[in-house]
């Protein structure tokens, strides 16, 4: 029996930490092709300070873009915007705070470079947030929160400027691994059942070539006792 894919579980499933196109650091502890669609928003988004949502199939991308920054997060369509936009309100508080001055490092990083730095602190916000459901436990960044109402959501299909309906595949790393045993399987099943019906050809034509053989034979000899 395949696992229970994830996105029946309304969560947070993806974040990403950019300058730009570039991917300073992310985390996730799913499978699908919401990092590729992620890659591609985040090479057609303004640099200039935004908040904004966009919908893609069953999920949203939530956005915000500060000094040039972009934290962003990949959640169900079903979990609350405020939490969403919580999360990575702390993010970026977080990522500014503490003594390895990730900002000022994240102008000139390369691709990934802070993912050392910062991935845990990604992944331990993604699992609180994801426990956290209260407004009130995230006191804090109520202020924030508050704001969420009057954020703008666009269709992804928009920024993308592609006109064909976006899927957001989102599911269990080892969903990813029992469909690759599964094809593993079909494919093996597949490969048998053309190697037999290729040598059921090879043995028709035997035995065919056999019986002709045959016939020849039965001739050749009928000819010779006549003219013995």
């Amino acid at each position: 029996t395949p696992p229970t894919p994830l996105l029946f579980i309304m969560s947070i499933v993806y974040c990403v930490v950019a300058r730009g196109p570039t991917i300073l650091c992310d985390h996730t502890d799913n499978s699908g092709n919401f990092q590729t669609i992620a890659a591609s928003v985040l090479s057609r988004l303004s640099p200039n300070d935004l908040k904004i949502s966009y919908t893609a199939d069953e999920h949203l991308f939530h956005v915000v873009v500060e000094d040039g920054l972009v934290y962003m997060c990949l959640a169900d369509r079903e979990f609350k915007r405020s939490q969403a936009f919580g999360f990575l309100f702390e993010i970026k508080r977080r990522f500014a705070s503490g003594s390895t001055n990730l900002r000022q490092r994240a102008q000139t990083a390369n691709a990934y470079e802070l993912s050392r730095d910062f991935s845990n602190v990604l992944a331990d916000q993604m699992q609180r947030f994801n426990t956290e459901r209260s407004p009130g436990q995230l006191g804090a960044l109520q202020g924030q929160i508050d704001e969420v109402k009057d954020i703008m959501t666009q269709n992804i299909e928009k920024v993308l400027e592609r006109g064909e309906k976006i899927e957001v595949l989102v599911g269990k790393t080892e969903e990813l691994a029992y469909s690759a045993e599964t094809f593993k399987k079909s494919s093996t099943q597949l490969r048998w059942s053309m190697w037999w019906k290729n040598k059921k050809w090879c043995i028709v034509l035997v035995v065919v070539l056999l019986l002709v053989a045959g016939i020849i034979t039965i001739i050749v000899l009928k000819e010779t006792d006549r003219k013995s």
